[in-house]
């Protein structure tokens, strides 16, 4: 069994990795209306290689109040726009088949295209 049969067999990726020095970092947003709580957004765009939080609700606040509802924001560049909108810790559970390399807190994934995008959304 050869290498790239090892890696098959693991779900990691044939291409070589990107490197975390040029890998997009997801920027954190807060939405929110008035009287409602708001949530934490991160996006994660169509062939774009990105470094994502593990855990956003254990890193980042607003106003000192932790965060407990994140969103991650699907984005195409063939559609020029959304794709669709899922729930952070569920799409960190199905990412995982996608991602390059991981560190304590963070996580990174390789480019994704639309169709993979659209998967995450089943």
């Amino acid at each position: 069994m050869g290498l790239l049969d090892k890696w098959k067999s693991k779900g990691v990726p044939k291409a070589a990795p990107a490197d975390w020095d040029n890998a997009f970092k997801a920027n954190v947003n807060c939405y929110g209306k008035e009287g409602e709580e708001p949530f934490g957004a991160l996006v994660l765009t169509e062939d774009t290689p990105t470094i994502l939080p593990k855990e956003p609700w254990k890193q980042y606040a607003l106003d000192g109040r932790p965060l407990t509802d994140w969103k991650l924001v699907l984005v195409s560049i063939t559609k020029k726009g959304v794709v669709g909108i899922i729930d952070y810790a569920a799409a960190m559970e199905k990412l995982t088949a996608y991602l390059w390399d991981q560190r304590q807190d963070s996580v990174l994934t390789r480019g994704l295209s639309l169709a993979q995008l659209e998967k995450l959304l089943k």
